[in-house]
């Protein structure tokens, strides 16, 4: 499931550019408390690579 959902974002930039400026003004902690499971884990770590690849 996670992994369909990592694909779906990615495969549409502007939402991608959407989740990433969600993440900057909510904070990528409170990001993952809200989706606190394996899968939100998994979400989680490819929006910080995400910004990672962004601040670059």
């Amino acid at each position: 499931m996670a992994t369909e959902v990592v694909k779906r974002i990615e495969s549409d930039p502007t939402w991608k550019q959407q989740v990433i400026a969600a993440v900057k003004e909510g904070g990528l902690a409170a990001f993952e408390k809200a989706i606190d499971n394996p899968a939100g884990a998994f979400i989680t770590g490819a929006i910080k690579g995400w910004q990672e690849v962004k601040n670059v």
